[in-house]
């Protein structure tokens, strides 16, 4: 199958690497969280960088496949994504408690756990030792449902899964990602629901709190955009580039919380 973004990205240049795509999803995070943390929730400040903020999810979940597909080693993968969703575990909530420690609910676990569930359920579809496709339909649905409480929970896994459904197809796997992000992230809904009210109940109205909260959402279309650069290669190979964003992650969460106690 040929491989579409690398005709793309011959037609703009040299395109985007996977660490390029890694350290832009990283910026957006750490974007995102100031607002989560600092930003009063439904000010026109806070949408716009929650906003960015959506293109962090996505990016790391296609660059997760693409780690799947790229790894020499699964097993060592799906150790390291292991140690660092535990590692990445309180950070997380501290940062999302605010340094709180009374309102702390337990389970909460990080993106990094969510990118581990993911990757395994590719592994289990992939598994050519697991024939029977019930089983592996169960085994998965069983992943997306420990996900369920996780950062970008459910949606996450299914995002991973679709990516890697349509590997080597960017067109496929861009139609698949806009479709969940209609229907799953109450996009769909924003655009439909007054049409709706107009319609059983005779009046044309607006949520406001509702449409402010599903404006953010709609920044996650950002990534795909960015992902059509994608040019196929991983980028420059060094130990920072491989650990970097594993460390960094837990580590900006504890500063970002720290400072909330302040």
């Amino acid at each position: 199958m040929v491989n579409e973004r690398s005709t793309l990205s011959q037609n703009i240049g040299r395109g985007l690497t996977v660490n390029t795509l890694k350290y832009i999803a990283i910026l957006a995070m750490v974007i995102d969280h100031i607002a989560y943390a600092f930003v009063s929730s439904g000010t026109a400040l806070s949408i716009v960088l929650h906003f960015i903020g959506r293109t962090t999810g996505p990016i790391m979940f296609f660059s997760a496949v693409e780690g799947y597909h790229h790894t020499r080693n699964i097993r060592k993968y799906i150790l390291r994504l292991t140690i660092f969703a535990i590692v990445s575990w309180f950070p997380f909530l501290y940062f999302r408690y605010g340094g709180n420690f009374s309102n702390m609910e337990f389970m909460r676990p990080n993106v990094i756990y969510t990118i581990l569930l993911g990757v395994l359920s590719i592994h289990i579809r992939r598994n050519t030792h697991i024939k029977n496709p019930i089983i592996k339909t169960f085994l998965i649905l069983m992943l997306i449902i420990f996900c369920r409480p996780a950062d970008w929970g459910c949606t996450g896994v299914i995002i991973i899964i679709v990516f890697d459904y349509f590997y080597g197809n960017f067109k496929q796997q861009a139609f698949a990602y806009c479709l969940i992000v209609l229907l799953n992230m109450q996009v769909l809904t924003m655009l439909t629901q007054p049409f709706f009210d107009l319609c059983y109940d005779h009046v044309f109205y607006i949520d406001t709190e509702f449409y402010l909260y599903s404006i953010e959402q709609v920044g996650a279309f950002i990534p795909i955009i960015l992902l059509s650069f994608y040019n196929g290669k991983h980028g420059t190979k060094t130990k920072f580039s491989k650990w970097f964003f594993y460390v960094f992650y837990p580590f900006h969460l504890l500063v970002l919380g720290f400072l909330q106690t302040l």
